[in-house]
């Protein structure tokens, strides 16, 4: 399920000027399908900045989100993986997970698989490394 929701929202690049780019870039494939406008990216920046950094779900990953009333179109989910990381307040990070919801129940299966993936150590630690599309498609596979 995984595979598909994220197949085509994935991107690999060395590196962003800060953590307010990493999300503009994550949110680009949400954005060029008609998922989310430009103003859920902006909630997004803005909320961290507001709330602090509680996109922070464990060591080098981030999933910025904002509310469905911010801009969400549709639900997707999209992921912008860094070969060097960005740091997001003391926050290593090198796996960015874009996530946005058109209600509050939609996403619910989606959000689960994601935590499974999320406290997966090995597959976390694979994504991490990997510098092919391909090769991450087949680690979030079995998701």
């Amino acid at each position: 399920m995984l595979e598909k929701i994220l197949d085509g929202n994935i991107q690999i690049i060395d590196s962003v000027i800060d953590w307010k780019d990493s999300i503009k870039i994550a949110g680009k494939p949400l954005l060029e399908k008609n998922i989310i406008t430009e103003n859920y990216i902006n909630a997004m920046i803005e909320s961290i900045e507001k709330l602090g950094f509680y996109v922070i779900l464990r060591d080098n990953l981030a999933m910025p989100h904002a509310r469905p009333e911010d801009g969400t179109l549709g639900t997707g989910v999209s992921l912008l993986k860094l070969n060097n990381p960005v740091y997001y307040g003391n926050s290593k990070v090198q796996l960015v997970f874009v996530l946005a919801t058109k209600d509050a129940d939609s996403h619910m299966e989606t959000l689960m698989q994601l935590m499974e993936l999320f406290q997966d150590d090995e597959s976390i630690e694979k994504l991490i490394v990997s510098k092919d599309y391909d090769e991450i498609l087949e680690i979030i596979k079995k998701y």
